[in-house]
């Protein structure tokens, strides 16, 4: 028996099965003869024998079968390299600056151009045309950010077509404050930029979370009354643009992206390869639970870290986001001013109001605009009879508190909010350039439900908009020209409907059954977790059934959009006429990017997506 089950797979059912059959075995042994006379010692060797023959036959049938399954599946390694090369040298540098060992999933699941990944919620209750998607993807549609520092009396107007990346914004702002002794792991100071004569009063990072080049473009208008974006293209005008600039790492996510602005480093080096981190055999949300978050998780220090220390705490630093994915930008942030810093996010499950990313290590602004300003807010929007669009998604407004950020109040009013707390903290009036980091959620969150290609994601996008103008406005109305600067960029683009790019959809649910069928034969699950753009493998089903990482990635290469549609999916929601798509450009292991690590990418080529996905540097128009 134990022969067997070692043979078909698992050594740990076979060890339990033989040692059940040596405890057996020594019972019979132990038990006297029904019949007179004295002991058979004989016997007892006899069965001792077996016994160990049995152990014997656990280690040879583990041994036989492993080496027979290792015979019959093919080397997954030819199928690795033809996935690499099929994404190409710079794709390939993406996802390794974003691979951490400590960290990141088993397999990076890269899709196709065009595709998405479902949560499973979204899978369980998909409906046709269903205009939901992530980003967890590298394409440059994606990936192209704008980046814009506006400063005046301290950077000259120009455009620059550089390839630069969201890993140079915290050395640029070390450079506009005078600070040599940050040095970031990846980045660099934006070309063009050069240390002031004075370092400014105040920097502040201003973030339009969803804001890619793509969703830009795409609500862009030469009427400046028509466009969702005049402020931006004010400040564009007026400060040093960087139209060739990207997120820099795969995949294009909030998490990965604020901590590289806040660090100066990519995720390969600060630790936060995602929304879900790898902890010992597990995967959970980096940062842990909102309202307890753990600025630990990022394992450099952060621009606000480095300066706080730097000036003793002289300075002001905080953080006003909306989610704790925006606590990245900030890390720890020190003591600025003998107190805890500002770092702040919308508790939309609890409270539904402001809250600290932490109370034990954060705190709110000393003065927060009342509730019923956001209450009143709302009431005067859903009253416009303007801004009643896409009924027919109307299915897909969040439930509670989340349903606030997909509405251009909430926008409205964190303004409010910022403007309060430049008010109450005296930001810009310390002895030391203060630091503050914004970031608007509202473009991507309805990016997300409603997708891109919605009214509402213009409505979302020119809210913030305003709110940039605003922030703008107040900067030149309290400062004087050279004592402020305004660093605004975006996190990464969005996805539009796989209807309109002629993508697949991947269904987290079906994929985990699919593997746990192909290579279930440990007493574990194989697959612990499957996310976006990663699954998490259990190491000791693998090392149990005898299995690596590679022949689980090169399993899916030829996995096809048919084998992905579980039975619970809408026959009306099925992609019929891209049943045969492939939705993976490649599945590639932690242990193949081990071994792509410190090698030149270029033998890899231009790939077979990247080129066909780059919308390409967007032209001047402003």
């Amino acid at each position: 028996m134990a022969l067997v089950i070692a043979f078909a797979g698992s050594l740990i059912a076979a060890s339990v099965a033989g040692l059940l059959v040596l405890a057996a075995a020594l019972l019979v042994a132990r038990r006297r003869p029904e019949t007179e006379g004295p002991p058979n010692p004989g016997r007892r060797r006899f069965l001792g024998v077996m016994a160990g023959v049995g152990l014997a036959l656990v280690a040879g049938g583990d041994a036989a079968g492993r080496a027979l399954r290792r015979l019959a599946r093919p080397d997954p390694t030819p199928d690795l390299e033809a996935m690499a090369r099929d994404l190409g040298a710079e794709a390939l540098e993406l996802v390794l600056r974003d691979y951490h060992p400590g960290r990141s999933g088993d397999l990076q699941l890269v899709l196709t151009p065009g595709s998405t990944a479902n949560y499973a919620q979204e899978s369980l209750a998909l409906l046709p045309h269903d205009p939901r998607s992530s980003h967890a993807l590298p394409w440059m549609y994606l990936e192209r950010v704008p980046i814009v520092v506006y400063a005046p009396g301290i950077v000259e107007p120009f455009d620059s077509t550089d390839r630069v990346t969201l890993a140079d914004l915290a050395p640029t702002a070390a450079t506009l404050m005078g600070f040599d002794g940050f040095r970031a792991p990846d980045g660099m100071t934006l070309p063009g930029i050069s240390r002031p004569a004075a370092p400014p009063k105040v920097i502040v990072t201003f973030v339009i979370d969803g804001g890619g080049w793509n969703v830009l473009t795409h609500w862009d208008d030469p009427d400046p009354q028509k466009s969702a974006w005049p402020n931006l293209k004010r400040l564009m005008r007026g400060g040093a643009t960087y139209r060739n600039a990207i997120a820099g790492s795969f995949p294009a996510v909030t998490a990965c992206a604020h901590a590289t602005i806040g660090t100066g480093a990519f995720p390969r080096t600060h630790g936060v390869t995602g929304h879900n981190i790898r902890d010992g055999r597990h995967a959970r949300k980096a940062y842990g639970q909102p309202g307890r978050a753990n600025p630990d998780d990022i394992l450099v220090p952060t621009l606000a870290d480095a300066w706080t220390r730097e000036t003793d705490d002289a300075a002001w630093v905080g953080e006003i986001g909306y989610q704790i994915w925006h606590l990245g930008m900030l890390g720890r942030g020190g003591r600025p001013l003998g107190d805890k810093p500002v770092a702040v996010y919308w508790d939309e499950d609890r409270t539904v109001r402001w809250q600290p990313q932490n109370p034990d290590l954060y705190r709110m602004p000393r003065r927060v605009p009342p509730i019923d300003r956001l209450h009143s807010y709302a009431q005067a929007y859903s009253s416009n009879p303007a801004n009643r669009i896409d009924a027919e998604y109307d299915r897909f407004i969040p439930s509670r508190g989340r349903a606030v950020c997909c509405s251009p109040p909430i926008v409205q009013y964190q303004g409010d909010l910022i403007e309060a707390a430049f008010e109450s903290e005296e930001i810009g009036r310390h002895d030391a350039t203060d630091l503050l980091y914004v970031n608007y959620k509202s473009p991507d969150y309805t990016g997300h439900v409603y997708n891109m290609l919605s009214l509402r994601e213009k409505f979302a996008l020119r809210a913030t908009d305003a709110q940039l103008g605003r922030l703008a406005d107040y900067l030149e109305s309290h400062f004087a020209p050279g004592e402020f600067a305004l660093i605004v960029c975006a996190d990464h683009g969005q996805c539009p409907t796989v209807d309109t790019m002629g993508g697949v959809r991947v269904d987290p649910i079906q994929l985990q059954a699919d593997l746990e069928r192909a290579f279930g034969r440990s007493i574990f699950d194989v697959v612990t977790s499957v996310v976006p753009s990663e699954i998490y493998l259990h190491a000791d089903a693998l090392w149990d059934a005898g299995l690596s990482r590679d022949d689980v990635a090169a399993f899916l290469r030829d996995y096809r959009y048919r084998d992905n549609i579980g039975p619970y999916v809408r026959p009306d929601a099925i992609e019929h006429d891209r049943l045969d798509e492939r939705p993976f450009a490649a599945v590639l292991s932690t242990d193949f990017l081990d071994r792509l690590a410190g090698r030149d990418l270029s033998p890899y080529g231009v790939g077979r997506f990247f080129g066909a996905s780059d919308p390409g540097i967007p032209p001047v128009t402003w």
